[in-house]
């Protein structure tokens, strides 16, 4: 994965990738496993790759005893043909898993799966009973040595006892890019609506008793077990991007697998094709028991192999490592002392091999922040809250005032109500000049907002306030939109902000720019004042497009594309 991750991200053109593959070529269980992966391996037209060793981090981890469902000493019999017409697809009982995800003896993720009867709903009628699916997941993923970001997916769904899908809702996050898809199933088929910031997608698709689910391929396996040869064909769906794929199982052969403890097991070997439609496909390889209990998969297309296992060992320093991530981070090379006071901060940035290609630099002037190219690889970044207008070579842009950055929008809305009415509390009787009154608001903003930093959705500035909560994209929303509702134009400033612990690094934030004064202010609701200069700039937005993730995908691309040094003799310049 990493080998591939440096190669995907050397260029323009890979982040075209990371963006559609998220999308176009996301595919049930798949797509939050390997995420954007999935797509470079349909843009690649290949078979299925070469397959990694089958040896699991056996040093790392004890043995895991896991329940069976039940023993079946001749599931090895011989069978041919498609199975797809005598399948049962009834609901076999209660069900939880969790998985451990790898990439070499790397840990890089897990997920949860629950599948439970709802028994209050049909507690007259049994056959109104209606199942509960859910799945929480988690892949932490590495760019380069120094940069990572955390994909979260959370999915639940509904489904009869006989398997036909009802309803469901995923939420997929990656870094700070979120996307929501939400479907419903009627008489006139299957009603998606996606929602990514502001922009919302609806799409209607035919619908039958053919179809399956989001977690199709397990349910499938684990309600009816494949027998060698037998091979079985269904149509499903993919979940953020609404997409019905057609899947085919193969069932090859016995195959003797390690498990994550090292132990050699005996296992049925499933082969797993997904047709997206216009030639792409997707591939990966299941070993289950001979009753239908996954135990081990391998997506070729990242190296990523998935061991069913126990919560502990599913979470095993995974929870520890997305604190340190924090959604998007990159280590630097230096530390900053007293970080949230300083004023006056030079950043050194050396491209990296992954970025040599890209067609301009990442870092441009932003308020407060001004750029010297020091040579073909390099740059000094000087971030200055003093208002001071820059030398020795410094580049400083201009960066006027427009209309949409007094107006209301989609998620700065600024003319709702219950803004409106904290921005006049906080406004008090009106005698505060802009840059106090702009200060004030910040420190309301914080006052009234609890932060939440796994808050999980991009929410618009009114639902914060209604909350009361949000991680630091939602602060500064809110604060854009206080700033708006007293007539002072706002943006918000997304980029990278200094943190000492675990180790020195630059974490995703936002914040807050208010024009008082003839000027950007930088404000930061999360500290309730004055932001500090211990960060760097990527973007900037009045967040008044539909698609807020043009201003988000920036921050992605930076991961990895630079070594950082703080300069500690920032001062002289």
């Amino acid at each position: 994965m990493l080998r591939l991750l440096t190669f995907l991200f050397g260029s323009r053109f890979a982040l075209k990738v990371f963006r559609t593959s998220l999308e176009r070529f996301a595919t049930f269980k798949a797509v939050w496993i390997t995420g954007f992966l999935l797509g470079w391996s349909v843009l690649s037209g290949c078979d299925i790759p070469e397959r990694v060793p089958l040896v699991p981090p056996a040093d790392l981890y004890r043995s895991v005893d896991l329940p069976r469902q039940g023993d079946a000493e001749s599931a090895g019999e011989q069978v041919a043909g498609d199975d797809a017409t005598q399948e049962n697809r009834r609901f076999r009982g209660d069900f939880e898993a969790w998985d451990a995800y790898f990439v070499g003896d790397k840990h890089v993720g897990y997920s949860h799966i629950s599948v439970t009867v709802n028994r209050d709903a049909g507690q007259r009628d049994p056959e109104k009973q209606h199942v509960e699916l859910n799945i929480e997941d988690c892949l932490l993923i590495h760019r380069g040595s120094v940069s990572a970001f955390v994909q979260r997916h959370s999915h639940q769904s509904s489904e009869t006892i006989d398997g036909q899908l009802q309803h469901y809702k995923s939420n997929l996050s990656v870094g700070p890019i979120i996307t929501t898809c939400e479907g419903t199933v009627d008489e006139s088929g299957l009603t998606t609506v996606k929602t990514r910031g502001a922009a919302v997608t609806t799409k209607k698709f035919p619908w039958g008793t053919e179809h399956r689910g989001l977690l199709a391929v397990e349910e499938s396996i684990r309600r009816a077990p494949l027998r060698i040869g037998q091979k079985r064909t269904f149509q499903t769906l993919a979940p953020i991007q609404p997409l019905v794929t057609t899947v085919r199982m193969h069932c090859v052969a016995k195959a003797t697998v390690p498990l994550i403890d090292g132990k050699p097991r005996e296992l049925l070997e499933i082969d797993v094709e997904t047709d997206l439609g216009e030639g792409r496909k997707t591939y990966h390889v299941i070993w289950a028991e001979p009753d239908g209990a996954i135990r081990r998969a391998l997506y070729p297309a990242s190296n990523l192999v998935t061991y069913r296992t126990d919560k502990e060992i599913a979470l095993k320093d995974i929870e520890s490592q997305q604190t340190a991530i924090a959604i998007a981070s990159t280590l630097t090379n230096s530390e900053l002392d007293r970080p949230s006071e300083t004023k006056r901060v030079g950043f050194k940035l050396v491209r990296t091999a992954l970025s040599r290609a890209a067609e301009k630099s990442l870092v441009q002037p932003q308020p407060n922040q001004f750029v010297r190219k020091l040579d073909e690889t390099s740059l000094l970044v000087l971030v200055s809250t003093l208002g001071e207008a820059p030398k020795n070579g410094f580049q400083q842009g201009r960066f006027p005032v427009a209309d949409a950055d007094r107006k209301p929008s989609a998620i700065i809305d600024s003319s709702e109500t219950m803004v409106r009415r904290i921005a006049q509390a906080a406004g008090g009787s009106g005698k505060l000049g802009e840059r106090e009154l702009a200060i004030e608001l910040a420190r309301s903003a914080n006052r009234l907002t609890q932060l939440n930093p796994a808050s999980g959705t991009f929410q618009r500035a009114s639902e914060v306030a209604r909350n009361a909560q949000g991680d630091a994209t939602s602060y500064a929303v809110l604060l854009a939109a206080l700033l708006r509702a007293k007539g002072v134009a706002s943006r918000v400033a997304f980029g990278f902000r200094y943190q000492a612990t675990p180790s020195p690094r630059m974490v995703y934030h936002a914040w807050t720019l208010a024009h008082v004064d003839g000027a950007w202010l930088p404000l930061d609701a999360t500290t309730g004042g004055l932001a500090a200069a211990d960060r760097l700039t990527v973007s900037t937005s009045n967040l008044s497009d539909s698609d807020i993730s043009e201003a988000m995908v920036p921050v992605l691309d930076f991961l990895g594309a630079y070594q950082i040094e703080i300069v500690s003799s920032a001062t002289r310049y």
